[in-house]
């Protein structure tokens, strides 16, 4: 039989293949080199000496040269993408992703406009949480950085994502008194009611906010003028926010007079009537809510 004749090697000889048994036939190759390859469709003839891997010449060294070529850009079906994403977002990042993903909540809190900037054009997801549920627009929303507040805003940043805690931006933004990221919330979409949950509205904040201006603790008439603007500009986001157009058009008067002042004086009867504003406005929001 043709399968025994490896039965009776010599014990010094050298390694070889294993004896055939008759009841076990080896089983033969599926895949087997032909003598003259064709190409595949669309693949470049290969020459001769072309390293493929392992199996230099084989099948397999095709697949290997079809691996290593780029996808034609505009060809990649728009299904296949989404379901790609999909599973992506299934998995989770990779490591190099997370440590972008950091990076980019690390620049938002370290004031880094550049920084985010770069990230956020480059792809990074700004909706991206740490562990505590925190995101980039978590921590510029507490700091106060209007320019990366807005940022992240137009790369599709979400306003009412809320962390471990339950607090969305506009939470941080209200418990840090940053009236023009608070501004810049509600024109991007922040849920109003979310700040009744710390207990305080655009209202609360612009009485203690002119409180403080009522004190004179401002030293510059520029500063004042600025500040009460910002007050004003919140107020406006968020009456309308409210359905208020009618106390809206009021605030729409004060800014037209805060416009054309130039003294201290001025600036200052401005400020008086916008807390008799925001006063009366507080009165009828209490009486609203028994």
């Amino acid at each position: 039989m043709e399968g025994g004749g490896g039965a009776g090697a010599a014990p010094g000889a050298g390694p070889g293949p294993e004896p055939e048994s008759e009841s076990e036939p080896q089983p033969q190759p599926q895949l087997e080199l032909e003598p003259e390859p064709q190409p595949l469709v669309g693949l470049p003839l290969l020459e001769p000496g072309l390293p493929l891997g392992p199996a230099a010449g084989a099948p397999l060294g095709y697949l290997h040269v079809l691996w290593q070529r780029e996808e034609p850009a505009g060809k990649i079906p728009a299904r296949r993408l989404r379901r790609a994403a999909r599973l992506h977002r299934r998995l989770g990042p990779t490591g190099k992703e997370a440590h972008v993903l950091k990076r980019l909540r690390e620049a938002a809190n370290s004031n880094d406009l550049d920084t985010v900037q770069q990230l956020l054009e480059d792809g990074t997801d700004p909706c991206a949480a740490d562990d505590k549920g925190r995101t980039a627009l978590h921590f510029a929303s507490c700091n106060g950085n209007d320019h990366i507040v807005q940022l992240l805003l137009d790369h599709g940043a979400d306003p009412n994502q809320r962390d471990g805690l339950g607090n969305t931006p506009l939470h941080l933004a209200a418990c840090t008194n940053h009236v023009p990221v608070i501004t810049m919330l509600l024109r991007g979409g922040a849920r109003v009611d979310a700040l009744d949950r710390a207990g305080r509205t655009p209202l609360h904040l612009a009485k203690s906010k002119l409180n403080i201006l009522q004190e004179g603790l401002s030293h510059s008439l520029e500063a004042v003028r600025l500040e009460v603007k910002q007050i004003i500009q919140m107020l406006r986001e968020y009456l309308d926010r409210l359905g208020r157009h009618e106390q809206k058009e009021q605030l729409d008067d004060l800014c037209s007079r805060l416009q054309m002042t130039s003294t201290k004086e001025q600036v200052d009867e401005v400020t008086d009537l916008l807390a008799s504003f925001t006063s009366l406005s507080l009165q009828m929001q209490k009486m609203e809510n028994r």
